[in-house]
């Protein structure tokens, strides 16, 4: 039925989409760790694979979550790839997370609870 939540679609497809964002991350950031891997590797390429299957399932799983709103998905997509991208940006890089980068995942907190709790 539209317009239903249905949390368990929601989670699965935030598992998956945390997963997909943290293969982004490493597609896209290991290159700068690793100069040896570099752009032309073709190991790259093999990623993209695995990462579009968690990207398209995660999709799938949180359309139908939040009752078929595409909205809704994307920003708590948006929201997870921000968040995962801090996180693995601080661990793997040592770069810490400023009062500015704060002050964006907590906007980024606000926007997920937004889709949550506002009817």
């Amino acid at each position: 039925m539209k317009n239903e939540i249905n949390i368990w679609y929601i989670v699965l497809g935030a598992i998956l989409g945390i997963f997909a964002q943290l293969g982004a991350w490493m597609q896209h950031n290991l290159q700068f760790k690793y100069p040896k891997l570099e752009p032309n590797w073709w190991g790259w390429y093999l990623m993209s694979i695995p990462i579009t299957w968690l990207f398209l399932n995660s999709t799938k799983y949180g359309v139908t979550g939040f009752g078929g709103s595409i909205w809704a998905n994307r920003f708590l997509g948006f929201s997870l790839g921000i968040l995962v991208y801090a996180v693995c940006t601080n661990y793997i890089f040592n770069q810490p997370v400023t009062p500015k980068v704060f002050v964006q995942i907590l906007l980024c907190m606000v926007i997920m609870g937004v889709q949550f709790l506002w009817k």
